[in-house]
């Protein structure tokens, strides 16, 4: 009997069954990423973050700059490797992995309250957040791609890390109350059940199989890939310093904020939680109301400007206004802006990357900011012992500096 070959019509509709299931599987993914980055986000101790290092874990707060530099140093070593195992194997692997190593930092913090055993859990941390940093933003794109949506990138990488920030919200505050009532290291355990929700979505992911993807490219040229694009693209240089340069001093008022409740402030650690769920809601807010701007608004380098000018003022009259409610606000307006631009240069940096090694390039990209960060980190720790309102105007100067001389024109975004 002779083979039957089907008709135009036959393949035709088969196709597009095809595409309508792929579609619909890909679409999938993206909800089990909001889904993954609400369980990580559910951070019981963000809200208490200085009461559980200088408290419960008996540093000092130079101390506790110095091991966020060990960190970022840390984050810094795995950066690369972790974008090099989500290009080579799948991002699906590097989130599952990263899930993995979620599930044993609460027990390992929990253990006891030893120094050396922090170190090792910050390492862990480290270890995770890398896998993901690269992955997340790199499923998100060539999940668009799949569906042919990649211009709503900002949206949903906004989306995607709004649903971070809401696990946060809800998590800070139940994590502040919590530690008043129980102990620091109740909340900590607990934390134990959503990396295990976190760990069961990973293993739901549909694996990510391009056709035009090249696995026979060796480890060595996908190193170099990272460090070449960034090199031979001005765009993409220019973009990336004035996104984690800003971002930088913006994550310095995360870490000192706490301090200055109490040491300046005097602020009760009952309320410490509500306030970080304010400062995440703020950020929550701006992540989905920037896209919502961005696409009715021509020139977008303006409201990058709008979006650095009012942190960097925001982060002067923290330092010379002397009233609690105020300066509260201010923490919400500096806090909330500041590391909710990064989504207007979404765009524009992964238009800028080639296809087949982005999550290597973005994890280059976060190289670069571990590295600013593993070196000023102590250098703050020092100046804020010494006069945290001085500190905070020169870092509002700063930010007014590079934001009335940037280099972005337009068109970069």
């Amino acid at each position: 009997m002779s083979k039957v070959e089907p008709s135009i019509i036959e393949l035709k509709y088969g196709n597009e069954e095809k595409l309508i299931s792929q579609r619909s599987i890909y679409k999938s993914n993206l909800y089990k990423l909001y889904l993954f980055n609400f369980c990580i986000g559910f951070f019981l101790i963000s809200g208490i973050l200085i009461p559980f290092y200088l408290i419960y874990g008996g540093f000092t707060f130079l101390e506790f700059m110095f091991l966020q530099s060990y960190y970022a140093i840390m984050v810094l070593l795995f950066g690369i490797p972790c974008g090099i195992i989500a290009d080579r194997f799948s991002k699906k692997f590097a989130l599952v992995l990263a899930s993995f190593s979620y599930l044993l930092i609460p027990l390992i913090y929990g253990i006891n309250s030893n120094k050396i055993l922090f170190i090792i859990g910050e390492t862990l941390f480290a270890f995770s957040n890398a896998l993901v940093s690269g992955s997340n933003e790199a499923i998100v794109y060539e999940n668009l791609r799949i569906i042919g949506k990649q211009k709503s990138i900002a949206k949903i990488v906004a989306k995607n890390d709004a649903m971070f920030l809401l696990g946060i919200i809800i998590s800070a505050p139940l994590g502040s109350v919590l530690a008043n009532f129980i102990s620091i290291r109740f909340i900590v355990l607990f934390m134990f059940f959503p990396y295990l929700i976190s760990f069961i979505i990973t293993l739901t992911i549909h694996k990510l199989n391009f056709k035009d993807f090249k696995r026979t490219r060796k480890t060595s040229k996908l190193l170099k890939s990272g460090f070449s694009e960034l090199k031979n693209n001005k765009v993409l240089r220019i973009l990336v310093f004035e996104k984690i340069i800003i971002e930088t001093i913006i994550i310095f008022l995360v870490y000192t904020y706490q301090l200055y409740l109490l040491t300046e402030l005097n602020v009760p650690i009952l309320y410490f939680g509500f306030i970080d769920a304010g400062l995440n809601a703020s950020q929550f807010m701006f992540l989905n109301l920037i896209p919502h701007i961005e696409t009715n608004v021509d020139n977008k380098r303006r409201l990058l400007l709008l979006n650095t000018i009012i942190p960097g003022i925001g982060y002067i009259l923290i330092a010379i206004i002397d009233f609690t409610p105020l300066i509260i606000i201010l923490f919400l307006i500096v806090i909330g802006l500041g590391l909710s631009r990064y989504i207007i240069f979404t765009n524009g940096i992964n238009k800028q990357i080639t296809k087949d090694n982005r999550a290597t390039v973005l994890s280059t990209i976060n190289v670069f900011s571990g590295i600013l960060k593993a070196i000023l980190y102590p250098l703050v720790g020092y100046l804020v012992l010494i006069n945290i309102n001085v500190l905070y105007v020169v870092f509002g100067a700063m930010i007014l500096f590079i934001a009335l001389n940037s280099r972005i024109k337009k068109d970069y975004l």
